[in-house]
Formats: C-alpha cells, structure tokens, sequence
C-alpha cells in the first residue's frame, strides 16, 4: 500500500462507480481509489486501508443501507472520514447520515460535482 489517501466507494451500481472514478480523476485529487459492491465487503476494506482513506457510501446497498455501514465504519476508527451520497433527494436521509456519525452527504449528480466538493472540504488540512 503506498502513502497516498485512499477513496474508498461503496456502490452496487457500476455505472456510478464509473461516475465517481471519472470525477475524482478529472478533479485531480490525487487518490488511489477502491471499490466495493457491498456493506460487507465495504467494512472490510475500511478495516484494512484505515487510517488513510475516507469512504463514500451509497445508501441503498444489497446487504446493508449506507448509514448502517457508516456506523460500523466509525466503529472501525471514529477518525475516517464518511461522505454519504444517494441518488435519492430527501431531507431524512441528510439527519439519518448525520445521525450515523457522516461527515458529509450528498446528492448524486451525473457530473459527480457534489461529491468532489464533499471530498476536496474532507481533504483540507
């Protein structure tokens, strides 16, 4: 494993991930990204990568919702970072990722815009 941050994106949805993968690299944000298909395999990776990752999480995952794994992510390590992002807009889920222990949430976008701003505040010293 190199020094450099690593994303870690929790999706079901290829086409998504291809969203996520295009916007950081347009972005420049210089992380080695890793994928997960699902809550479990997303836990796992977390547990191996922490401290230097921040994960994003979609909210609807075939074994888990997104705000369950943030939590056992943050009982991984309090200290890794954790958007939320859903292609679903509704007022609850932001109070149910804040409630989680999410650092940030956001909505999906085709451009991913939303989530490169999520990650660029997370990334600030």
């Amino acid at each position: 494993m190199t020094g450099k941050l690593k994303l870690l994106v929790v999706d079901a949805n290829t086409d998504d991930r291809v969203i996520v993968q295009e916007a950081v690299r347009k972005a420049g944000l210089g992380v080695d990204l890793v994928f997960a298909q699902n809550g479990k395999e997303g836990v796992d990776k977390a547990n191996e990568l922490k401290p230097a990752c921040i994960a994003v999480l979609d909210t609807i995952l075939s074994d888990m919702d997104g705000f369950e794994l943030c939590r056992k992510i943050k009982e991984i390590d309090e200290n890794l970072k954790v958007v939320i992002y859903t292609g679903i807009v509704d007022a609850v889920d932001a109070s149910k990722a804040r409630t989680a222990g999410a650092d940030d949430f956001c909505v999906k976008t085709t451009d991913g815009a939303p989530l490169i701003n999520a990650l660029k505040g997370l990334m600030e010293p």
